[in-house]
């Protein structure tokens, strides 16, 4: 091929917490390490344009308790202990580490203390890029990946992508693939998401690999009207208006979001964040201080001041559906590729509630590294096999298609055409099984359409792959939603409000023309896991 040609022992895609620490592992367990970002590594993706809260809890039992119980609940008792303790240890000795040799500046408390609770994205995701590069990893910055490539095994051996700057196609051998490139949002606005297209989930189910907890997927976050700024946390101080100024009753941001997402359906929806006492709202400045750039720029104190108030979609970024994993190093069910992250499925920490925030950075963190650590193990006990092995791309829609190759720019159309199925407050958040049908028959009609003809040459192929996971991501929500008929952790239906003890299970999909669902008991997982 033309282009650059590599061959290395892991090559890990993404740029994120996850890809940055999975890349750093591998590269000190030996292995010589790629790490392709679709954008620059370090300053793309949800955690590197804000800050985030961390699951960080001492060794102490009282508090490892409380920390696990906290969400179980929440989440419909879909987690696994076993696999909290395994992410409590993992974060603990994580983030010790970062402030130990990757000296990351924690604030200190009033005893001296540092806070590791907690951490500065931009801050965190610039130490952890210079850690990569000293450990003797390859970052390849603006070179989305674009396909996987698979041995006559059917073993993951390495991907093709394309270098945006150089304008050109690339190809990377390896002896195994990590998958970290997030979750998706579908193009959304929210802030730092536009890279979170669900391209890793496409990349694997094309290999045969499976997805769990995809009807976990409806996550809203608030935002001022026309930001992007979705830090829902701080709206627990809020207090929710009509447009008319009278009191909108039962809006909250925990508990009440879908009454805010019934009214926006007929008129603007304001809040203020006026339950902030003076200490609260110091400690907020310094925890997030991009909340406030916004409200800052435009003259807003959002303390005393109402202002008006969107939801914002963002799937499994902020939900918990993803790649299933199989390990305890974050394997698949296809050797050779491992998934970190967004990526992957979080519900072996979250059950079907949202990760947003510490659950899924302290998750970023400690599948990051055991995915690191896996593929390094894996890759080089087989050697550099990527050098002599025959490898067969495994893209389909937009890259491939299976008749005539449509016009260039279809990929906005099928883009277009997904978000509206799943963008709509009344079709994704508040989800009513006939709802969710009629989008899932369009859905699949647009994937039929786009695996057809959609195809991109040159740049474009990236814009039609995203397309393509966007459909595919959007038909394995709704599959899976259709499948549980009932109300568990934050995949709620209007037609089944009620929890059903029979359906204390996990539902794993995959599939691409044909999408499929079975369910898989926790009981079953938690023998198999001990």
């Amino acid at each position: 091929m033309t282009g650059l040609d590599l061959i290395t022992d892991v090559l890990v895609v993404g740029g994120g917490p996850a890809a940055t620490w999975a890349a750093l592992k591998s590269a000190q367990a030996g292995a010589d390490v790629v790490l392709a970002d679709k954008g620059y590594c370090g300053t793309s993706g949800a955690t590197a344009s804000g800050g985030t809260g961390v699951w960080y809890v001492p060794p102490d039992p009282a508090a490892r308790e409380a920390a696990m119980a906290s969400r179980e609940k929440l989440g419909g008792y879909l987690d696994d202990r076993r696999w909290k303790q395994r992410v409590l240890d993992q974060t603990y000795a994580g983030m010790n580490e970062l402030a130990a040799a990757g000296r990351y500046p924690f604030p200190t408390g009033p005893d001296g203390t540092q806070l590791r609770n907690g951490l500065q994205g931009p801050e965190y995701m610039r130490r952890m890029r210079i850690r990569v590069q000293r450990a003797g990893a390859r970052i390849l910055d603006h070179s989305p990946v674009t396909e996987l490539l698979t041995d006559p095994s059917g073993t993951v051996a390495g991907a093709r992508g394309y270098r945006r700057q150089a304008g050109e196609a690339y190809r990377v051998r390896a002896g195994a693939v990590v998958l970290a490139t997030g979750g998706c949002a579908f193009l959304s606005g929210a802030l730092g998401c536009n890279v979170n297209t669900g391209d890793g989930a496409l990349f694997a189910a094309e290999t045969g690999a499976e997805l769990s907890g995809m009807e976990f997927s409806n996550a809203y976050g608030i935002a001022p009207e026309g930001t992007s700024v979705t830090k829902t946390a701080f709206y627990s101080f809020a207090t929710f208006y009509h447009e008319d100024g009278a009191l909108l009753e039962g809006a909250a941001s925990q508990g009440g979001r879908s009454v805010i997402a019934r009214a926006l359906l007929n008129e603007k929806v304001y809040c203020r964040l006026d339950c902030a006492d003076a200490s609260a709202r110091r400690a907020m400045r310094l925890a997030q201080p991009n909340f406030f750039l916004t409200f800052d720029r435009l003259g807003i104190d959002p303390f005393t001041e109402r202002f008006a108030i969107t939801l914002l979609a963002e799937g499994t970024v902020r939900g918990t559906g993803g790649i299933r994993i199989t390990g305890d190093d974050c394997s698949t069910t296809v050797p050779g590729l491992y998934a970190a992250g967004d990526a992957a499925t979080r519900e072996l920490i979250c059950g079907g509630f949202t990760g947003g925030g510490s659950h899924n950075a302290a998750w970023a963190l400690s599948s990051g590294i055991w995915a690191g650590k896996g593929a390094a193990r894996y890759a080089l006990s087989f050697g550099r096999r990527g050098a002599t092995r025959r490898l067969t791309p495994t893209g389909g829609a937009g890259v491939r298609p299976t008749g005539a190759a449509g016009p260039t720019g279809a990929h906005r159309e099928v883009i277009a055409a997904a978000q509206s199925e799943v963008l709509p407050y009344e079709k994704n958040y508040l989800r009513h099984g006939a709802v969710l049908a009629t989008s899932l028959a369009a859905l699949d009609a647009t994937w039929a359409e786009a695996r057809s003809t959609l195809h991109g040459g040159g740049p474009d192929v990236v814009r039609a792959r995203e397309a393509a996971a966007m459909t595919a991501h959007a038909r394995w929500m709704y599959a899976s939603a259709l499948a549980r008929t009932e109300s568990r952790g934050m995949a709620r239906r209007l037609d089944f409000p009620g929890q059903d003890p029979a359906q204390r299970h996990r539902i794993v999909t995959g599939g691409l023309d044909e999408v499929w669902t079975r369910p898989e008991p926790v009981a079953v997982l938690l023998e198999a896991a001990s």
